[in-house]
Formats: C-alpha cells, structure tokens, sequence
C-alpha cells in the first residue's frame, strides 16, 4: 500500500454544500462530522488520488454534499501522507429514529451495482490484510439536522465486518462473494434480527417516473439483477455494543479505530 504526497492529497474543490432537506442522511452525516469530527482533522471529501488508493478499480461518483451521494463508501477522510492511501477513512451512517424512539437494528453500508460492490469488497478486504483499519461508526443522534446532539454510537471495523472468520450465517444463506443473500420473500424477523451478520440484497433497477424533470428509480428484491445493498446488524444480540459519552469521547474513539488491534 503506497502512500501519496501531501501536496496532491487536495487536488479537488470542495462542493458547495446545499441545505435544502433532503429524504436521505447525508445531510446528518456532514453535520456530524462537522460538529464532532472537524476539530481532529475529518472532513467530508477526500481527494481522488487518495480515493484512488484506498478503492481501486471502483469508479468514483459525485462528491457527497447535503443532498447527493458521496465517494462510494467513504464519508470522512483525514489527511495524513505519513498513512497508506494518504490517510484514515470512515464509513459513518447515522441512522433515523423509529417513531417508537428505537432505532433500527440494522443499517444498510452500500448499494450500487453488483460489479462495484465487487470491487469495494476486494479493496477492503486487501487492504484490512495489508493492516490499514476501516472504521464504521453507526451513531445514534437527536436534534435537528444541522445540529445534531449525541445519543450513543457503535464503531466497527469495515474490513473485519466481512472477513470469512467474522461473518455469521446461522440458516446457512447461499453467498455472492462469500457474503450471504438475503432470501427472495425472507419471513420478518422482529426482535430476533438478521440470522446473518452481514448480507447482500440483490436487486433489480426499475424506472419510477420523473420529479421535476429528473428520472426517479425504484428497486425490487431480484436474484438476477444487476444491483445490490450491503447490510449488516447492529442489534444487541449480534453482539454491537453501543456506548454513550461526550463529543470528546466520540472523537477519540473514532481515532483509536483507525490502527487495527
């Protein structure tokens, strides 16, 4: 793993950032990382060189702002040319409260294509036996978007989440690139959660009409079709343990989970 030189580690602009409410939590992410995560370096974008490094072979897509997608995977990134791939990236999700308060016991870390998700499993993979860590954060949150307040959070490692060793698969689901597929008409599973510990959905892209001129798409559960979500637990019988503390106490941990142990 190569490490790149400071000065081309910003060769981008960073986008604008937009405010109008968006359905998604892009919106919630950027504002974590700007109210908790900004002062230890962490910022939204990542140069291309660096994504470049860390993913290869995954084509990259639009720089994340408040309203559209970000680098596939990558939703923070910190400079540090003395690190592979010219510093440490995290994979944050933010979930949204249920009604009932709760949060969901799962969260979904990608969809895109089925060849994309190849290719982010194969650089992770690499790059977690090459000792670079990946951190997850899954951060529980209230307040309002753009001033998010801390609940708990959860931080995993990306790169151990999908190794052979560590993935459960308790009904014995039949597996694309060695993750387990959800079954087509799976029965719900309430509070028992996910027999698997990660999964793959695979899926077929339909045409959903257009909203002020821009094509809209639905997905449908589908064997053969060319899309995919990635999905693990984070429920409390999966084993994800989930802590409280102040921002402080956020940043540090987020920091820790960047060197492999």
């Amino acid at each position: 793993m190569s490490r790149i030189k400071a000065e081309i580690l910003r060769d981008f602009e960073t986008p604008e950032s937009d405010e109008t409410l968006s359905t998604h939590g892009a919106q919630r992410e950027d504002a974590i990382i700007t109210s908790f995560l900004a002062g230890s370096g962490w910022g939204r974008e990542a140069s291309a060189a660096a994504k470049a490094a860390f993913l290869p072979d995954v084509v990259p897509v639009k720089e994340g702002n408040g309203r559209g997608r970000g680098a596939t995977l990558i939703d923070a990134f910190r400079v540090n040319p003395k690190r592979a791939c010219g510093g440490d990236f995290l994979s944050l999700k933010a979930p949204t409260a249920r009604k009932s308060g709760e949060f969901p016991s799962s969260v979904e870390l990608f969809k895109g294509t089925r060849s994309t998700l190849i290719c982010c499993l194969e650089a992770i993979k690499q790059n977690h036996k090459n000792g670079k860590a990946f951190p997850l954060a899954v951060v529980h949150t209230g307040g309002e978007v753009f001033a998010p307040t801390l609940v708990e959070w959860a931080i995993l490692d990306f790169g151990t989440l999908i190794s052979e060793h560590a993935i459960v698969n308790k009904e014995g689901w039949e597996t694309y690139a060695d993750i387990p597929v959800k079954p087509l008409n799976d029965r719900p599973r309430g509070r028992g959660g996910s027999p698997a510990s990660v999964w793959i959905t695979l899926l077929r892209r339909e045409k959903a009409g257009c909203v002020h001129g821009v094509q809209k798409y639905r997905y449908a559960q589908d064997d053969d079709g060319h899309y995919a979500t990635l999905a693990t637990s984070v429920s409390a019988r999966s084993g994800t343990r989930f802590i409280a503390g102040s921002p402080a106490d956020f940043a540090m941990d987020v920091d820790a989970a960047t060197v492999l142990r």
